[in-house]
């Protein structure tokens, strides 16, 4: 899983290059919350270190994406990445609504169980319903490096297990599937794949 120190400050408050002011306050107050000392789901999975190191990189990235001029600093020094993300955000901005209007599910057959969704079968539903992966990426806001990575269960590359649950549950949600089911499925096959 990606560590904290490789991740871009987009992706430590999980919002995308294009985030308005009122998303980024958004999603750092939830990641405030989420990695609060008291937080019990994060107590058990984190040593003390950790969760400092975690909230000050969630600081930092605050107060850079939320100040105009270290934000376009920021942009500028990582301006290759942000450009292509952008380009790609403008190009695909409508693409999955009209997919969405247009897609039939009545000859889908999703009758995965929740130990079943693993990387590739989330691929193969994704494809059968027409729906490119830029898409999901614009509409969850979720980086598309990150969406590849799930489906090609690239473990050594997703970041943190309490981000990768939510960008499971947001990918789940953009295709219609039970959150749940697919969150407790990939995380219950990384398991298994690990201990092999």
């Amino acid at each position: 899983m990606k560590r904290i120190e490789e991740q871009s400050y987009y992706e430590i408050l999980e919002v995308s290059v294009n985030a308005t002011a009122k998303e980024i306050q958004k999603a750092y107050d939830h990641a405030k919350t989420t990695f609060h000392t008291d937080s019990v789901a994060v107590y058990s999975l984190f040593s003390e270190k950790e969760i400092k190191e975690l909230q000050a990189a969630i600081e930092k990235a605050y107060q850079v994406l939320m100040n105009d001029t270290l934000r376009k600093s920021y942009d500028q020094s990582h301006l290759q990445t942000f450009r292509e993300q952008k380009r790609d955000n403008m190009e695909i901005e409508g693409i999955y609504q009209e997919k969405e209007r247009a897609l039939s599910f009545t000859d889908l057959s999703m009758t995965a169980g929740g130990e079943d969704y693993r990387g590739k079968t989330l691929r193969q539903i994704r494809e059968r319903m027409g729906i490119d992966l830029k898409a999901i990426s614009v509409q969850t806001k979720i980086n598309k490096k990150i969406l590849e990575w799930i489906e090609e269960e690239a473990y050594e590359k997703l970041p943190a297990l309490v981000y990768l649950k939510g960008f499971l549950k947001g990918y789940a949600q953009s295709l219609g599937l039970d959150p749940q089911q697919v969150v407790e499925g990939y995380i219950q096959f990384i398991s298994k794949n690990r201990k092999k």
